[in-house]
């Protein structure tokens, strides 16, 4: 009785000691999917901005202060971008004067508040990648931007290009002003404006390069 008893504990260790292996078992090397982690290159990189009032409209860029990627198989897996709100610039009015005041007015109160908000920010959160022709947008963005400390949640299409060390995201999208605290001459908030009224709506296009680390 002793001896069968003895078996069956010997039975049951083995058994124990077998599945705690196979549940501890490391995983193996080639089944880890590695990602890559790249670096933005600012000089490279810019988003440009279009704005547009009553029988007018204003073109510029700003630039990316810094900013990486997180790649997991030519599929964006993260990504953290800082903009420098203090780098806007206007590239269509050509009379140096009225260049320097358009640009001094968006850097001021009135609009991004450069001086207290030099930095805006947007993190990706999740893409989803399309199975979409060649040169169509093939991936959706979901993510935060903040401006003048003020974070909102934001979808927009891109098509993103690789190399064999180089990725570039391209996209456009719009984004309404007054949900980020920039009231100004809104038609939504003020009335009677006439011609000094200026479109809520600002449209945003998406040049970013960045280089594998």
């Amino acid at each position: 009785m002793k001896k069968k008893m003895l078996l069956v504990a010997l039975l049951f260790s083995t058994f124990f000691i077998f599945s705690f292996y196979l549940k501890t078992k490391p995983t193996d090397k080639n089944s880890i999917e590695k990602v890559d982690s790249y670096v933005v290159d600012i000089d490279k990189s810019k988003i440009y901005w279009t704005g547009a009032g009553v029988g007018k409209e204003h073109i510029g860029y700003v630039t990316i202060q810094s900013g990486s990627l997180l790649i997991d198989t030519k599929t964006i897996t993260g990504g953290f971008f800082y903009i420098n709100m203090k780098s806007i610039t206007n590239t269509d009015v050509k009379d140096a004067g009225f260049k320097k005041n358009l640009e001094d007015h968006l850097k001021s109160q009135d609009f991004f508040f450069s001086a207290k908000f030099p930095t805006s920010t947007f993190k990706i959160i999740k893409t989803e990648r399309l199975d979409v022709p060649e040169g169509q947008p093939n991936y959706k963005i979901n993510g935060d931007l903040t401006i003048k400390g003020i974070k909102k949640n934001i979808d927009f299409m891109s098509t993103i290009a690789y190399t064999k060390k180089t990725v570039r995201i391209a996209g456009d999208l719009k984004i309404d002003r007054t949900q980020w605290d920039i009231k100004y001459n809104s038609g939504n908030f003020f009335q009677d404006l006439g011609d000094k009224l200026i479109e809520d709506e600002i449209k945003l296009k998406l040049d970013i390069v960045a280089d594998m680390k």
